[in-house]
């Protein structure tokens, strides 16, 4: 799919300007708490050393440099988004994170505004929460980020009954296991933990 030249003039922005630390983006509420309040927590901990973010996109592209001191997996099934990912990119769809990694070995798995656009049927994503868990270490961190709107949630949060095999998670930070970021497109943050 091809860019606007408008989109690509902000994007070769971003990517140049974000390596002396000038974030030219119009970051969205969700944006800043991911990347102010969550992304902190995870850097301070230092049992969250392998970590998977599932979604890529030009605003994402500075990700991996954010967590260079850790082990950082990309995901997005896209081939065009491919270049928003980091060196250890994965060109494929979330339903398939069991065959790029082993059981039990990541600490954490970001899904974020996949939900709803683009995982949309109700085996894709039940398949992809019971990936999502079968890879996960113990104590493994499930952060679940999606849009609350009949518009974009294809279903209600109660019939993805994959997300009964983690435990809610009160994330410091933010002192809850559910936090609703942006009363406007009401993205909501879910905190998991996978207890075994």
């Amino acid at each position: 799919m091809s860019q606007s030249p408008l989109k690509q003039l902000r994007i070769l922005a971003h990517r140049n300007l974000i390596k002396f630390g000038i974030d030219v983006r119009k970051k969205r509420k969700d944006r800043i708490v991911l990347e102010k309040q969550v992304f902190p927590e995870l850097l301070r901990n230092p049992n969250y050393q392998s970590i998977l973010f599932v979604g890529c996109a030009w605003y994402t592209l500075h990700y991996p440099d954010l967590f260079r001191s850790r082990k950082f997996f990309t995901m997005e099934i896209s081939q065009d988004e491919a270049q928003y990912g980091g060196d250890r990119h994965i060109i494929d769809s979330c339903e398939k994170i069991d065959q790029h990694f082993q059981p039990n070995t990541l600490d954490v798995v970001i899904l974020n505004g996949v939900y709803g656009f683009g995982l949309n049927e109700l085996p894709a994503i039940q398949n992809t929460l019971s990936q999502i868990h079968q890879t996960l270490a113990p104590s493994g961190l499930f952060i679940f980020g999606w849009n609350d709107l009949p518009t974009t949630a294809p279903y209600r949060i109660e019939e993805l009954t994959g997300l009964n095999a983690f435990t809610p998670y009160v994330f410091p930070p933010l002192q809850s296991s559910v936090y609703e970021s942006d009363p406007k497109n009401r993205h909501r943050f879910h905190f998991y933990r996978k207890e075994c």
